[in-house]
């Protein structure tokens, strides 16, 4: 008998050209559904709470797949971590009821965007972080951040993955600082947390938000951006390299 199983997926994005499945290049989603055939030897289709772009990251990526597996979950984890490429990880792995989707059922989701603020760059960071060298006004930064929160039309910062909507429901916006030395500069991750995002909204609010710390924006000058609704208005997409699916969370909290 099928089960369908629901697992939390930890992937380094730089070398996956998205999520999704594509006819060329290797994807997050390829890999998976390969290892699931060659551990029980028959073709299955993963879904996913979110398709990452080309780049991007992702430590709570949540997949969801039917298969009829003999042994219990904990051999199933260990044996699809034995078999995936090393840049991709099943960090948790249950069985849920039939009906679960990881997108549709998903109550928000969390990203996180790396920036290392500093004036030479890091090679340790280079797979995971956004170099700036030049210094950014951190408090510019988290007062322009603060005009996202809410109820808000985004067509000025992305295109909807389905239908016609540009409304989104932002929880929260925080930018995070790790102070190293005054020489070495700063470690900044930019939080935001919502129902649903339109495509490369993340990309496109933090590219506007360094601008903003840049000096070339002003906080007020945000808020008339949002406003516009218009894509030409916002700064252009911060690098996919910084950017991280931190969690999804449904409503039954798992």
């Amino acid at each position: 008998m099928k089960l369908r199983y629901r697992a939390v997926v930890e992937y380094d994005g730089t070398d996956f050209r998205g999520f999704q499945v594509q006819a060329r290049g290797r994807t997050v989603q390829g890999e998976l559904e390969k290892a699931i055939e060659r551990i029980a030897q028959t073709q299955i289709r993963i879904i996913g709470a979110g398709r990452t772009d080309a780049g991007v990251h992702a430590i709570g990526q949540v997949i969801a797949f039917d298969l009829s597996w003999r042994h219990t979950t904990q051999a199933l984890q260990r044996a699809l971590n034995a078999v995936l490429p090393r840049d991709i990880a099943i960090r948790y792995l249950t069985t849920t009821h039939p009906t679960f989707h990881p997108r549709f059922d998903a109550r928000c989701r969390q990203y996180r965007y790396t920036v290392v603020n500093q004036p030479i760059r890091s090679p340790l960071w280079a797979r995971r972080a956004h170099h700036v060298p030049e210094p950014l006004d951190l408090g510019a930064m988290c007062e322009a951040s603060q005009a996202f929160v809410g109820s808000r039309n985004f067509a000025a910062f992305g295109k909807p993955t389905q239908g016609e909507s540009m409304v989104r429901d932002v929880m929260q916006t925080e930018w995070i600082v790790e102070n190293w030395t005054e020489s070495e500069g700063k470690l900044l991750t930019f939080e935001i947390t919502a129902n649903a995002f339109l495509y490369r909204m993340v990309r496109n609010v933090v590219g506007t938000l360094l601008r903003v710390g840049r000096g070339e924006l002003s906080p007020d000058q945000v808020i008339e951006i949002l406003e516009t609704k218009n894509r030409a208005a916002a700064g252009p997409p911060a690098p996919p390299c910084g950017l991280c699916l931190v969690k999804v969370e449904y409503p039954d909290n798992g």
